[in-house]
């Protein structure tokens, strides 16, 4: 069928674009997306807030191991290696062996050291032996813990009684553990701690009382203790009224996470002298008093992050000048004007920092380097470790999708795709515009909107192999250049390219689209086919129009030039960062011009669909309804694949969900290109004029030497007949006029089909042009031979006048 070849041309396509986009987007996939890391020796990818948080979540208990070294200070990490490991010193005990009497045969006994669950209210507390040294009552049923529970157990040195009912204390439970060293009192309901409830812990080192409903907080007991130096108090009910602190000479680390401390006031840590470590994060701490740290000499780490702090004092950290470890990121009302001052006084000593989520916008671009001893940074924008940390070791987030610290282009895929897209692109335009420009149409009017439609797509892949090229200038090094790479005026340049390119198509395809709607559907409501003063008239608005897009941003923000310069490949998506600078104007340009451009060639060619469905139904000749049908269907869908997919997703980036980072590469170097790419075979290579023009350039001197031969031999033969032939056998003479009109009709349709010579295929077309009469004596003439075949094939290439501007 005559159809075959576009349908095949169709499906290939088709399977192609599928296969080659599941592939990019799966070789472009981390093992592990951005804010998720691997396990040791394993498939399994964990999430940022379980690495380090005293919770073994990986197989090989990787997530707790040495590496969590940048967060010192927290407790947890020691207690889960130190403390649970099977292999540490068990606790110095008297000479007890297993056969004395006295133990629960449900727990279980391991020389001095005694392990029981589940134990009911009446049955607690058991008889041990008196020289225990460690005891674990754990997922039990215990609500109080009686004045004389381990009165007999003087010798015990750790005591763990988490995950109980426990709400109360009485006074003096613990007077007579003189030698316990560790107490921990973890997710039980105890609303309170009164004095005298932890009378007689002179050698307390270790005080865990996290994941309670404590709201009162006296720790009298324990005051001047020298021993005492871990305290953690993580997620209960402390209120910046009804917190306070004795003084503590030994106190080390301090853990106030998750409570409700509305301010740090100047005494509230003003007795912990030794304090080196101090965790705050999660609580609702607004303000902060200049010298609320002034006697915090020793603080090494401070963790101030999740709060709703606005301003932080110039002078907070005067007195801490040996601070190295600072988290204060996630304090979304924070400016960096309120922050950036505080920090100077740490320049020597500050080791790892965390702005997560503070917007740097307007920071000055040598700012972070006046902190030699930074190794650790941690930003909330892959940019601003390029812009402002080019010198610091460790920097997170350490990519955008695209970029890397060290390339422009992270992965070798996406340098391969730079390169392949822009050459496509770039021949398929330019053999477009060869043609249009070399051929002699009749059609001016579509040739001048295809050629421009050729140009706007060229520049898209001119956009991308600028692109390359930069990559390879920045292979290596790109930490370094790509602050001055950003903010270049080149960068915004390029960028101006590939917008004017985006809406310039956009543009001359909707244009193009309501044309031929026009001249389709309603052929007979006035409007008349377009001139080609017209059309170029109008191409050249939507240049203008197109330029002036994007210049507009480039104009409004040319202090910046961060509309352009949001990241390495200086095309404003804002899908990885949806509310930087400029995000409104990238929004009025994706989700609204380019969404409606969308929408009306969605509209236009399902219009012109069903009217030429229902003309081509109501009459009496089928002229093959599938190749217009799958055109249709490859033009919508092109550009549905272009624009829909990318719609979509600036639509999730501006209600916040979290969009994977890989897909802001996999949108600007495949998806974006996609028309640019395709533009070429469904306007131009794929029309049924070109497929003729391959025709005739390719095979059409084969058909020219075929075709004057058999004319020659059917001559000579048709001479031999007549000669031979005049009179029949009787002596009548023999009517070979049917013979002649046989043989010249044979010709004549050879000659129509070859189009042996390219002065007769030009006279041809000139009568064609003028002269529908001589049109009709042709197709009466194909018709002497087989009249109802050769009609339907002329029909079949001779087609109405709408359907020929629309293959064309």
């Amino acid at each position: 069928m005559r159809y075959k070849h576009i349908v095949t041309i169709g499906t290939v396509l088709i399977t192609i674009f599928v296969l080659l986009a599941a592939l990019m987007y799966y070789f472009n996939q981390d093992s592990c997306s951005k804010g998720t890391f691997p396990c040791a020796n394993s498939t399994m990818c964990l999430p940022q807030q379980k690495w380090c948080n005293g919770e073994i979540d990986c197989p090989e208990k990787d997530d707790e191991s040495i590496t969590c070294i940048d967060l010192f200070g927290n407790w947890k990490w020691y207690e889960d290696i130190f403390l649970n490991n099977e292999t540490r010193p068990k606790p110095r005990c008297p000479n007890v062996t297993d056969d004395s009497p006295g133990y629960f045969t449900s727990c279980i006994y391991d020389n001095c050291v005694i392990e029981c669950q589940e134990y009911a209210e009446h049955e607690f507390p058991p008889t041990f032996l008196e020289g225990v040294a460690l005891i674990r009552f754990e997922n039990s049923s215990i609500p109080v813990l009686k004045y004389n529970s381990f009165e007999r157990y003087s010798h015990l040195m750790e005591l763990h009684l988490d995950n109980n009912t426990i709400r109360f204390l009485e006074p003096n439970v613990f007077a007579n553990q003189k030698a316990l060293t560790l107490l921990k009192l973890s997710h039980n309901n105890i609303r309170e701690i009164r004095q005298g409830n932890l009378n007689g812990l002179i050698s307390l080192n270790t005080l865990i009382l996290d994941f309670n409903e404590i709201h009162s907080l006296d720790l009298s007991d324990l005051e001047n203790s020298e021993n005492l130096t871990l305290l953690d108090l993580t997620r209960n009910l402390l209120t910046s009224s009804n917190f306070y602190l004795p003084y503590l000479p030994a106190l080390n680390e301090l853990n106030l996470d998750e409570n409700r401390l509305e301010c740090i006031t100047s005494d509230m840590f003003s007795r912990l002298p030794m304090l080196s470590s101090l965790t705050l994060e999660n609580n609702l701490i607004q303000t902060i008093s200049p010298d609320a740290f002034a006697n915090l000499v020793n603080l090494l780490d401070l963790n101030l992050m999740h709060n709703q702090i606005v301003t932080v004092p110039p002078s907070l950290f005067m007195s801490t000048r040996n601070l190295s470890k600072l988290q204060i990121g996630h304090n979304e009302d924070l400016l960096p004007e309120n922050l950036l001052p505080s920090l100077l006084p740490l320049k020597n000593s500050i080791n790892s920092l965390n702005v997560e989520e503070i917007i740097m916008d307007d920071v000055e671009k040598d700012f972070f380097n006046v902190f030699t001893g930074l190794e650790f940074l941690y930003f909330k924008r892959f940019h601003y470790c390029t812009a402002y940390a080019p010198n610091v070791q460790k920097c997170k987030p350490p990519s955008d999708g695209v970029s890397s610290l060290s390339h422009l282009l992270r992965k070798r895929l996406l340098r391969i795709a730079v390169w392949g897209i822009s050459c496509v692109t770039c021949l398929g335009n330019a053999l477009v515009l060869w043609g249009r420009f070399t051929a002699k149409d009749e059609n001016r009017v579509l040739s001048i909107v295809i050629r421009n439609l050729a140009v706007s797509d060229m520049l898209m892949g001119l956009y991308l192999f600028i692109i390359g090229i930069e990559d390879i200038r920045f292979r290596d090094n790109y930490k370094q250049e790509a602050s001055a790479w950003i903010s270049s005026w080149s960068c915004t340049i390029i960028g101006m390219i590939a917008m004017v390119s985006s809406e310039v198509s956009v543009l001359i395809l909707s244009f193009m689209s309501v044309e031929r709607f026009m001249l389709i559907v309603a052929p007979l409501r006035g409007h008349r086919a377009m001139t080609p003063q017209t059309a170029a008239s109008s191409m050249i608005a939507v240049w203008a129009v197109g330029i002036t897009l994007a210049l507009i941003p480039a104009i409004h923000w040319r202090s910046s030039t961060r509309f352009y310069g949001l990241n390495g490949m200086c095309f404003p998506l804002h899908i990885d960062n949806p509310f930087l600078v400029g995000w409104e104007y990238s929004a009025f340009i994706f989700l609204g011009l380019n969404l409606l451009g969308l929408v009306i060639i969605g509209y236009v060619y399902a219009g012109m669909f069903i009217s030429i469905w229902r003309t081509r139904h109501a009459t009496p000749l089928s002229v093959g309804d599938s190749e217009f049908i799958l055109r249709f269907f490859l033009i919508v869908l092109t550009d549905a694949v272009c624009w829909a997919p990318i719609i979509i997703l600036k639509i999730l980036a501006l209600t916040e969900y979290p969009i994977n980072p890989d897909l802001n590469s996999w949108v600007v170097i495949f998806i974006l290109p996609v028309n640019s790419a395709v533009n070429p075979l469904l306007y131009t290579f794929t029309t049924p004029k070109f497929r003729e023009r391959l025709a005739k350039g390719l095979f059409g001197r084969v058909c020219d030497i075929v075709s004057r031969k058999q004319s020659r031999s059917e001559s000579q033969v048709s001479n031999v007949y007549n000669s031979k032939n005049t009179t029949s056998g009787t002596g009548i003479p023999r009517d070979s006029s049917i013979e002649e009109k046989q043989v010249s009709s044979n010709n004549m349709r050879n000659m129509i089909l070859c189009m042996p010579s390219p002065k007769k295929s030009s006279i041809e077309k000139e009568k064609e042009d003028t002269s529908s009469n001589e049109m009709k004596n042709k197709n009466i003439m194909l018709c002497m031979s087989s009249p109802r075949k050769s009609l339907e094939k002329e029909s079949k290439k001779n087609k109405s006048t709408d359907e020929l501007y629309l293959v064309d």
